[in-house]
């Protein structure tokens, strides 16, 4: 709204400048130094105005962020932007949030990993906008397709609208992969005990201004979109259940825990062992989220 309002205000007094201009040009006022002014203001505010009316089209606050950078010259066009768009699952019962280790960081995270696509998409990202590889993150069998990229500058915008069309990706239609992975296949649950279906609901999508990441040394845009596990009464029971044994494999965290990211000066742990990103699942942190539906729809995947 501020945006509008700054065009809207412009705009009145750029008309309102060209209109007096007019006026003396017609000679019904007869001021040749007023007239030399005017044209001086309206030469002003009028790339003013421009700026303010391409600045509307960034309806994200990351294409505002790219904008600012781009204007201040520190982004240009193929200035390599590192990506990492990724989904998270919101697992929530009596109160804590259910989290389980990051591999390499072994910080506790929220159940989810990075979005994956398809050869064919990978072929067309490469040949259109050459897209390469995250050099500092190992491909391998279990990285390989991840949404894990680098963009040049020019492409990003390009690329974030075909992340967002594209059927050649993992989608919220079937994201069972990784709560398989790091449920059933690390043991924490059996597929029998849990039960033949996964549902879930989409809550919206976190996304991070263009920043630069000291630890990747690359401008960064981390795209998170939240889903929350619609659990039935025998799956809550299993999860409440874990809260009872001890173990290294999984951690229930209070919203507070997460957002101190396990620091606590009350019982002197000051080593944080709750990953940064994961505050992006607490629902108090909802109605941050972009692209969210009033009423969104449950989706069942058949586990097998």
């Amino acid at each position: 709204m501020k945006k509008v309002a700054k065009l809207v205000g412009l705009s009145i007094i750029l008309l309102m400048l060209i209109f007096v201009s007019t006026l003396i040009d017609q000679k019904y006022l007869s001021f040749a130094v007023i007239n030399k002014v005017l044209t001086l203001f309206i030469g002003a505010w009028f790339p003013k105005l421009i700026r303010y009316s391409v600045d509307l089209v960034d309806n994200d606050n990351w294409k505002a962020s790219q904008r600012k950078l781009e204007r201040a010259g520190i982004l240009k066009k193929n200035t390599i932007i590192r990506i990492s768009f990724a989904y998270l699952f919101r697992i929530k019962v009596d109160g804590k949030y259910f989290l389980v280790p990051n591999t390499r960081s072994c910080k506790y995270q929220p159940v989810g990993g990075a979005y994956k696509f398809c050869n064919e998409e990978a072929q067309y990202l490469s040949s259109s906008m050459s897209i390469e590889n995250d050099d500092r993150v190992p491909v391998n069998k279990t990285t390989k397709n991840d949404y894990r990229l680098l963009v040049k500058d020019k492409y990003l915008r390009a690329f974030v609208k075909r992340f967002d069309i594209t059927e050649d990706r993992e989608n919220g239609s079937n994201l069972s992969r990784e709560f398989e992975e790091e449920i059933f296949s690390t043991g924490i649950l059996t597929k029998k005990s849990f039960g033949s279906h996964l549902s879930y609901k989409y809550c919206g999508r976190h996304m991070t201004d263009i920043q630069y990441g000291s630890i990747f040394e690359h401008y960064e845009l981390l795209l998170a979109d939240v889903f929350e596990v619609q659990l039935s009464e025998k799956q809550e029971e299993l999860f409440r259940n874990l809260m009872d044994k001890k173990s290294d494999k999984y951690y229930f965290a209070t919203s507070d825990e997460i957002k101190s990211f396990g620091v606590s000066t009350v019982t002197n742990k000051f080593t944080d062992n709750i990953a940064t990103h994961t505050p992006k699942i607490i629902t108090e942190n909802t109605e941050n989220l972009s692209k969210r539906e009033k009423t969104s729809p449950i989706i069942e995947i058949a586990l097998k």
